[in-house]
Parts: C-alpha cells; sequence; structure tokens
C-alpha cells in the first residue's frame, strides 16, 4: 500500500465516522425537536452526512487507483470548497434569506448553522490529509 493510499483509506475511515454521526445526530435533532431552527439543523446535517457517507463509499471502492499527485490536488480543490461552505453557511445565518417564502429566517438559521459546521469538519478533514499526502 503507497503512502497515498494509507492516506486516502485514514480519510475515508474519518469521514464514515464523521458522516455516520451526522446523520445520527442530524436525524435526532430534526426529529425530536420543536423548534424550527433545531429541525432545520437537523435536516441539514443529516443530508451532508448521508453525502458523506456516499462519498467515503466510493472512496473506499477507488482507494487502489488513488496517486499522490491526484489525491493532493482532489483535497485542496476540496478545501477551497470548504471555504465557500462556510461562507455561504455564514450567509445564511447573517441574511436568514426566505427563499421566496419556502423557509423562514429561523429555518434559514438552523440550515446556514449546519452548513458552517460541516463545511468546517470538511476543511479540517481535507486540509489535514492533503498535507499528509
Amino acid at each position: 500500500m503507497t503512502s497515498a493510499q494509507r492516506v486516502a483509506k485514514d480519510l475515508g475511515r474519518r469521514l464514515l465516522w464523521w458522516g455516520g454521526g451526522s446523520v445520527a445526530v442530524g436525524a435526532a435533532a430534526a426529529l425530536g425537536s420543536g423548534s424550527p431552527t433545531v429541525r432545520a439543523f437537523g435536516v441539514q446535517t443529516a443530508g451532508w452526512g448521508a453525502i458523506d457517507l456516499a462519498i467515503a463509499g466510493i472512496g473506499a471502492a477507488r482507494s487502489t487507483e488513488v496517486t499522490a499527485d491526484k489525491l493532493r490536488k482532489t483535497l485542496w480543490i476540496n478545501t477551497g470548497l470548504d471555504v465557500v461552505y462556510v461562507a455561504l453557511g455564514a450567509h445564511l445565518m447573517y441574511h436568514r434569506p426566505t427563499a421566496r417564502g419556502r423557509v423562514t429566517p429561523e429555518q434559514s438559521y438552523g440550515h446556514g448553522a449546519a452548513v458552517v459546521v460541516q463545511g468546517a469538519a470538511l476543511l479540517v478533514l481535507d486540509s489535514v490529509h492533503a498535507k499528509r499526502v
């Protein structure tokens, strides 16, 4: 196993744990809270967690194909996207747009907070692993 393959495997394992935890915590918040803000946070968190689980699964299936250059490039691009996610989440929290009445300002805040948390976590995962490649 190459160094890049080990890094990819470590990242996949951590993403699996983060995604699984996000689905569990998000579902509990979405289903168990009377607060629109907490429910929106939960829905958004569970959605991101499901996507993280899918990415971890795809990565595990393709881990033998990874090269150091390709992994490094992908992780640094993802790191840049993670910064954008955090900024977009902060925008939702600050401005609380209602999407023409489809969500309340409270829901917008909850969705934004979840995007900030998910983006920040992915920023750490992606940048730490990019440095390891």
